[in-house]
């Protein structure tokens, strides 16, 4: 159980009593000796402490106050907010990475290479680092091995593993991070997809997971195509075909059910990357994926805060400081290009190989928070087009002040070791996204850093700043948000700019709002993408940003919204279907709704539908879908025992289904949820499907119903409940030595126990005390 922190007075006197933002500091950032006693209790003490010891690494004391006083302003009334390990760990006695995140490659397909990774994992959480890791090095399921197993267990089977390492590895005011993910074309990416789908939702529980998804997929899908996955082993080759839309389909759903797997466009990734060559070729991620990364590779973090660059706010005459804002941006270039040298001077890395990348590649990345709050003070609503004509015309400046001040950087400290001036100026981002000057100028002068701009999620950093994250539009006007490194778990939060503006106009209500105060689940999802979008055209590594959606979107709107996000260039997209598991935010709508219940809307007058028979161990049920020009609003469920108890618990499971049905729940949801619950005796269908009971018939019954077919998934086929393959009759009617069977049996007066055999689906009759079927050679006995 944890116990509640008490905040000193002081700190929460500074927040003005918010909780949450005074927490965030207190508990997370605030120094404390060894003995864990803190030494700072004002954010302006943090500040002092982030100016001095990124500007010690200066090489004169009159180099050293200059950018002491530079520093101090950028960090000052949070412009900039560095990352969570830089705010935790610079001046920190203790053994702290100030990088927050790596990649670590598994380096050959065997034990030895698995548990390698593993040990580096802990060594990395160990120092407060997160991990990224790609599992498309190892054999899949069923390959051979040169060991007693025979056949391998698979890549998917170690996922378990590295998320237990991640679990175990303590970390002081924040979780492990992990992410973990697969190539599209290898062997397990459909077992990959679904390894989080065990119904309490433990598994791999400490990883997120992504899918690189490669524009030969893509195309594939958009043509119904084939598709091939392969795995090339030292001994060995895997090859097998399936068809495009099997991949996609599921992994679309799970997006849609749990919010993983995460898409990653690897194409789009590759084409558009920075270090592709002497070795920095990105293999992963880092665990939220704003960051393309090699093996060893680091996310060197920090974020401008773009809300505290808005001069007039809320009036006509609003708008951007851009003067202070190019400072604030080449400012933050250095202080990050500091934090590389302060951490090899202070050996603040885990692993030696994280060192030597850190130092051969200097990759930073200058981050942005407060993007839907900015929009909002200068009174702009998210989603128009003039807001995209804003944001790119700022993104624009921003990549271009970016990479001028890696060029001075470099022209005076010298370029990053492995830049290669010829390579460098062919990589698709520098190539035809940077302006002909600018190229001219790295051709030159040569070039500080590898990748100088990402986004992150800037969750708790954003907190602390009271603005809204990363480039997302404000979440909702008031909101629960959980927390699991806060000693406190829960907070009620009103949006702080939403506040300053009610107080300022003098409005008591959030109704009298003006409609530039839009909230997440108010844009439509594809204005919310092309924000993504055109923002990723000027970001040299990706962006981390969810696309949060109401509970009542359909898979088909998030399948939309992924091909959208590839199209328009998006490195990858995430999506949150409010509900679909337990989130980190909590709009207070759902919340309310979850408090008081849903809402049934009343039976329409007419309904049309269709009726469904399947055989089941409790004999055929018939299964009746009704719906309107919404969607299916009623199940009915008819056993062939009428008046029964079975029957009776047929009809209540169709009550509730339509209970749920008229109070929005989607029909997918409630397909997943009774699929493959399974009886003592599953039966075989006509084509040759087995239903494994009868929710697992109701829900085949409206799959089929939901796609418009006639005949239940073939799923399951192959052998049979005791392991005897279907015969091939048993997909066509009686032959003729069944009928003349069965007309003997009745000749003799054979006692017809009146079920079915849950094999072949044939009458079963009594003998010897038992039910038996002398069509197959089924017992209920056996």
């Amino acid at each position: 159980m944890t116990v509640t922190v008490d905040i000193p007075q002081q700190t929460l006197d500074w927040f003005a009593g918010d909780q949450l933002r005074a927490r965030v500091f207190f508990e997370k950032y605030a120094l404390r000796d060894l003995d864990g006693s803190p030494l700072e209790m004002t954010p302006e003490q943090m500040w002092e402490r982030l100016a001095r010891e990124m500007s010690s690494v200066e090489e004169t004391e009159e180099l050293r106050r200059i950018w002491y006083d530079r520093f101090l302003w950028l960090v000052s009334d949070f412009r900039f907010i560095p990352g969570g390990r830089i705010l935790y760990g610079a001046g920190n006695p203790r053994k702290i990475t100030l990088f927050n995140c790596y990649v670590l490659p598994i380096k050959e397909d065997s034990l030895e290479g698995i548990f390698e990774c593993a040990k580096e994992m802990a060594r990395t959480y160990s120092y407060g680092g997160g991990v990224g890791v790609d599992i498309s090095v190892l054999r899949p399921a069923g390959a051979p091995v040169r060991n007693a197993a025979r056949t391998s267990t698979g890549a998917v089977s170690f996922m378990e593993l590295f998320s237990l390492v991640t679990g175990t590895i303590g970390q002081h005011g924040r979780r492990g991070a992990l992410m973990i993910t697969i190539a599209d074309d290898h062997p397990d990416v459909l077992a990959f997809i679904d390894i989080k789908n065990d119904p309490e939702r433990r598994r791999v529980r400490y990883a997120n997971i992504s899918v690189r998804v490669t524009d030969d997929l893509m195309e594939s899908v958009q043509r119904d195509g084939k598709f091939e996955l392969s795995f090339q082993g030292d001994y060995f080759e895997i090859r097998r075909t399936v068809k495009a839309r099997e991949v996609w389909d599921k992994l679309i759903h799970n997006a849609w059910s749990s919010a993983e797997p995460g898409c990653i466009f690897w194409s789009n990734v590759k084409r558009y990357s920075t270090s592709e060559y002497n070795g920095m070729n990105v293999i992963s991620t880092n665990p939220c994926a704003e960051e393309p990364l090699p093996g060893y590779g680091n996310c060197n973090l920090g974020n401008v805060n773009l809300a505290q660059f808005v001069q007039g706010e809320f009036t006509p005459d609003a708008q951007i400081d851009y003067e202070a804002l190019e400072k604030a941006i080449r400012y933050a270039v250095r202080f990050l290009d500091n934090v590389i040298t302060y951490s090899i001077i202070h050996d603040r890395f885990p692993l030696t190989q994280q060192k030597e990348m850190a130092a051969a590649e200097r990759r930073v990345g200058v981050g942005f928070t407060g993007l839907g709050d900015m929009l909002a003070l200068l009174s702009v609503k998210y989603d128009t087009d003039d807001a995209l004509e804003l944001i790119d015309d700022l993104f624009h400046r921003i990549k271009c002040w970016a990479y001028d001040e890696s060029v001075n950087l470099a022209k005076e400290r010298g370029s990053f070791p492995k830049f290669d001036p010829e390579k460098h100026l062919q990589m698709g981002f520098i190539k035809e996204r940077l302006p002909k000057e600018l190229q001219a100028r790295i051709a030159k002068e040569g070039l500080r850093n590898v990748c100088v701009l990402t986004v992150p999620p800037v969750g708790s950093g954003a907190a602390l700043a009271g603005v809204t994250s990363g480039i997302e539009p404000i979440f909702a006007l008031s909101y629960t948000r959980r927390s699991e490194s806060l000693s406190q778990s829960e907070f009620q939060v009103f949006h702080p700019v939403v506040a300053r503006y009610m107080k300022k106009m003098g409005i008591s209500s959030a109704d009298d709002l003006p409609d530039f105060f839009v909230t997440a689940h108010q844009i439509a999802p594809e204005m919310r993408v092309r924000m993504q979008a055109v923002i990723q055209s000027h970001i040299d590594q990706s962006i981390s940003s969810t696309v949060n959606l109401p509970n009542t979107i359909s898979p088909q709107e998030v399948e939309r919204i992924y091909f959208l996000a590839w199209k328009l260039g998006c490195k990858g997209i995430t999506v949150y279907r409010e509900g679909s598991r337990e989130g980190v935010l909590i709009t207070e709508e759902y919340a309310q709704q979850r408090r008081t219940g849903l809402r049934p809307k009343p039976r329409a007058l007419m309904l049309v539908g269709k009726t469904y028979k399947m055989k089941t161990e409790m004999g055929n049920v018939y299964v009746t879908v009704n719906a309107d020009d919404e969607g299916p609003q009623e199940v009915f469920l008819q056993l062939a025992k009428s008046g029964s108890s079975a029957m009776a618990f047929a009809e209540a499971i169709g009550r509730l289904i339509s209970l749920a049905l008229r109070s929005g729940v989607a029909p997918e949801v409630i397909v997943d949820q009774l699929s493959e619950i399974k009886s003592s005796l599953p039966t075989r269908q006509e084509n040759g499907t087995v239903v494994l009971s009868v929710p697992d018939a109701v829900a085949k019954a409206l799959a089929m119903f939901l796609k418009g077919t006639s005949q239940p998934p073939r799923g399951l086929q192959g052998n049979g409940p005791s392991g005897i393959s279907p015969q091939n009759d048993q997909q066509s009617p009686l032959s003729p030595i069944r009928q003349e069977l069965t007309h003997l049996l009745h000749a003799h007066g054979a006692k017809v126990s009146g079920e079915l055999c849950p094999r072949c689906g044939e009458p079963l009759i009594y003998s010897g005390g038992c039910e038996n079927c002398l069509f197959c050679g089924y017992s209920r006995c056996q």
